[in-house]
C-alpha cells in the first residue's frame, strides 16, 4: 500500500538536541530469544539471527554495523537455540558481548528480554534493536550521526500492514507508535533500531518494570512502553528517516525471498558475466512442463549477447532431442549450446583409446555414443557406462552385472540419485549406480558430469572463458552450487526445482544468489541494456 507522506511532520526538531555523545560510550543491545515457528523447518535447529542471507546470518549484518559505527559493547538476550548464537559469536574478538539468556522465551515477549537486560544497560545510552533485521551497515551510524539524543529509525517510503508505524507530532517528537495507525497519519515504518539516551534509557527501564513487575504483562512488545511514554509526552524522541537505504524485516517466507533479492547484488552483479550455464530440469522446465517466466528470461540473456549454455547431467536424450524440447518451449536454441555429462565420458574415451563399450542407458545415449565411432554391440567390452535409464529392464541390468562381475569397470555419466519431474523425484543415473554397487559391490571407475570441472572446461577453452566470468544457475547444491564452486565461477540457485531454501541453511557451502525462479531475470537494467 503506498501512501502520500507528511513532510511537515519529518521536520528534525534539532533546537532541542543536548549534544551527541561518543560511539564508545553507547552500548548495542539486541533481543534475540524468539523462536520463529513461521520460518520452520529452516528454524528447527537455529534461531532466526542466524538464517543466512547473501552467504551472511542476519545477526552478521547487525555485528556489522554496530562495528562500523564504532560500538564495541554489546548485549545479546538468546533464549530458542541459545547455544547456538553463542557458539557463533565465539570467533568474534573485537567486539565485547555480553550474554543473557530469557529462559521464558516460549511464554514472553521481547519486552521481557529488555528487561533481562535492564541492569547490564546500566545508565548507559545504547542502541537497541530486534534481531529479525537484515541491515545496511551504515545504518547504526546513520542514527549515531543524528544530532538527536534519542530517535527511532523510520523508512519513510514503505508502509506496510505487518510493521509498526509511527506518527510525529508539529514539533517532529513521535507521539505514537503501533502496527494500527493509519496512513494518512503515518510518517513510517519503524525499522525497529532506537537509539535511546541514558536519561530516557532509564524512563523506559523504569516503564518496562512497571509492566512485567506490577502489571504482570510478560507477553507485551517493548514498543508498547515506548507507545505509552510516546503519548504521554514522557519521552521525546526524534524520527531519523532512513529511506534509501536497504532493510528488510525477516517475519516469513516471503520476507527470506525479499531479503535474498535485495541483498545478493545478483541484478547489479549480472553484468559482469560473459557466460551462463544454465541447469534444465529443475530450472528451465520440470519434465513435460515449461517453469513460468523461464523462456522469457533466457532468450533477454540471450538477446543481451551473453553467451548461454544448457548444461545437463540428463544423458537420457540426444542433443537434439533438447534442442526440440527448448524450441517448443519457445526459447532460441542450437545443439552448440548444449553440454551433457556424455560429452565429458566421449573425451574420457577417446583419451583412452577405448573402441569398445556396453551402455546401460537410453537408445539415445546407445545412438549417441555409436556416432562418435565406438562399437556399443561388442561382447567384450573394455568399459560399462552406466547413464540416465528411462527404459531400464531386468535384463538391461543383468547384462551390466555380467560384464561388472567379470572384472570390467564401469563408469558412470553423472551423480544425481533422483530427477526432478512435474510428479516429483524419479530415480536417476545415481540411484542405478547405487543398486549396481550393492550388486557387484564394486565402485565405479569414474563418475562424470556436475559438479566436476571437467564438464565446461573444453567449452571455456574454445570460447576463451574465465571462470570468474562465469555463472552457474541451477535448482541443486550438490551438483550445480558445488560446480560453480569447483570451477571458481560464481551461483544461482533457483528455488524452482528440487532444493528448498531452509536446505541452504544445513549446508557447508552455499549459492553467491537465491531466485525464486529463472523469471526473476527479466530486467533489461541488469543486462546493462536500455
Amino acid at each position: 500500500m503506498s501512501y502520500k507522506s507528511n513532510k511537515k511532520k519529518m521536520t528534525n526538531p534539532e533546537t532541542y538536541c543536548r549534544g551527541n555523545v561518543e560511539p564508545s560510550s553507547f552500548v548495542g543491545v539486541i533481543l534475540a530469544a524468539g523462536q520463529a515457528t513461521r520460518l520452520r523447518p529452516m528454524t528447527n535447529s537455529i534461531p532466526k539471527c542466524l538464517i543466512k542471507i547473501s552467504g551472511k546470518p542476519i545477526l552478521q549484518y547487525q555485528i556489522d554495523s554496530y562495528r562500523s559505527a564504532g560500538i564495541t559493547n554489546l548485549i545479546i538476550v538468546v533464549g530458542y537455540r541459545a547455544s547456538a548464537v553463542r557458539e557463533y559469536c565465539e570467533g568474534i574478538s573485537d567486539i565485547n558481548i555480553k550474554f543473557i539468556e530469557n529462559l521464558e522465551f516460549e511464554t514472553t515477549n521481547n519486552m521481557y528480554s529488555f528487561y533481562l537486560a535492564r541492569e547490564a544497560i546500566g545508565k548507559r545510552p545504547f542502541i537497541l534493536n530486534n534481531a529479525d533485521l537484515i541491515i545496511e551497515a551504515s545504518l547504526v551510524q546513520t542514527l549515531l550521526s543524528s544530532p538527536m539524543e534519542s530517535a527511532v529509525a523510520i523508512d519513510s517510503s514503505q508502509f506496510n500492514e505487518e510493521s509498526m508505524k509511527v506518527s510525529i507530532t508539529e514539533k517532529g517528537f513521535l507521539n505514537n507508535i503501533s502496527k494500527e495507525i493509519s496512513p494518512n497519519k503515518s510518517a513510517g515504518c519503524s525499522v525497529d533500531f532506537y537509539k535511546v539516551s541514558a536519561h530516557d534509557g532509564q524512563k523506559l527501564i523504569t516503564e518496562v518494570v512497571k509492566i512485567i513487575e506490577e502489571e504482570k504483562k510478560i507477553n507485551d512488545w517493548t514498543e508498547i512502553a515506548l507507545q505509552r511514554l510516546f503519548k504521554s509526552g514522557k519521552l521525546q524522541f526524534s524520527a531519523i528517516n532512513i529511506a534509501g537505504l536497504r532493510w528488510v524485516e525477516v517475519d516469513d517466507f516471503q520476507d527470506v525471498a525479499s531479503a535474498d533479492k535485495k541483498f545478493s547484488n545478483f541484478e547489479a552483479d549480472l553484468k559482469n558475466f560473459d557466460a551462463l550455464f544454465i541447469d534444465l530440469d529443475g530450472t528451465v522446465y520440470l519434465g513435460d512442463t515449461i517453469i513460468s517466466g523461464a523462456a522469457e528470461a533466457i532468450n533477454l540473456l540471450k538477446q543481451s549477447q551473453k553467451r548461454v549454455f544448457f548444461l545437463s547431467n540428463n544423458s537420457s536424450r540426444s542433443k537434439q532431442e533438447y534442442v526440440s524440447k527448448l524450441i517448443a518451449f519457445g526459447i532460441q536454441a542450437s545443439e552448440e549450446d548444449i553440454i551433457l555429462s556424455s560429452d565429458a565420458v566421449l573425451e574420457f574415451l577417446d583419451q583412452k583409446k577405448i573402441q569398445r563399450v556396453h551402455v546401460l542407458g537410453t537408445e539415445s545415449l546407445r545412438n549417441t555414443i555409436a556416432q562418435f565411432g565406438f562399437d556399443v554391440d561388442s561382447d567384450k567390452p573394455e568399459v560399462v557406462i552406466v547413464g540416465y535409464d528411462s527404459e531400464l529392464s531386468y535384463q538391461k541390468l543383468k547384462a551390466a552385472c555380467r560384464y561388472i562381475n567379470n572384472g570390467v569397470d564401469f563408469i558412470a555419466t553423472h551423480s544425481d540419485l533422483n530427477c526432478p519431474s512435474e510428479f516429483g523425484p524419479i530415480p536417476d543415473a545415481g540411484a542405478i549406480v547405487a543398486l549396481l554397487k550393492l550388486t557387484t559391490g564394486k565402485e565405479p571407475h569414474q563418475i562424470f558430469g556436475k559438479p566436476f570441472p571437467s564438464t565446461t572446461k573444453s567449452i571455456e577453452r574454445k570460447y576463451q572463458l574465465s571462470p570468474s566470468r562465469c555463472l552457474f544457475i541451477g535448482d541443486r547444491l550438490h551438483t550445480d552450487v558445488l560446480m560453480a564452486k569447483n570451477n571458481g565461477s560464481k551461483s544461482v540457485l533457483v528455488l524452482s526445482g528440487e532444493t528448498k531454501r531452509h536446505c541452504c541453511q544445513q549446508n557447508d557451502f552455499g549459492p553467491d544468489y537465491i531466485l525464486q525462479s529463472l523469471a526473476e531475470v527479466r530486467s533489461y537494467d541488469s543486462l546493462g541494456q536500455t
